[in-house]
């Protein structure tokens, strides 16, 4: 995975709105939408709370960095058909509803 690569993050709302972030690849979804200055509903930031699931509605990504001991299961592959935003980094363009409320206005 090249980790200098860039791809466009869009995070749409239960409403359908989006918005629309440049992401890192190697860098977690939730790291880069912090960095362009949204703030998604986050916990423990190593996959074992869940509170950050969201839906994959397209693209494709892999994990940010090696599995935390403390996760619980697979951020790529939960069985609820989710993944976990602050486990995992893009590695094309992707389009993504978390669960949790998420909000921002950089």
């Amino acid at each position: 995975m090249d980790s200098e690569a860039c791809f466009r993050v869009t995070l749409q709302s239960h409403d359908k709105s989006e918005v629309t972030f440049t992401a890192t690849g190697g860098r977690s979804i939730a790291r880069s939408a912090a960095n362009a200055g949204y703030r998604l509903t986050t916990g423990c930031l190593q996959g074992r709370c869940a509170i950050c699931r969201a839906q994959l509605i397209s693209g494709k990504v892999g994990p940010a960095r090696r599995p935390s001991r403390n996760a619980v299961g697979d951020p790529l592959r939960r069985a609820d058909g989710c993944i976990l935003l602050c486990s995992v980094s893009p590695l094309s363009d992707v389009v993504v509803a978390p669960l949790s409320p998420w909000d921002g206005d950089p």
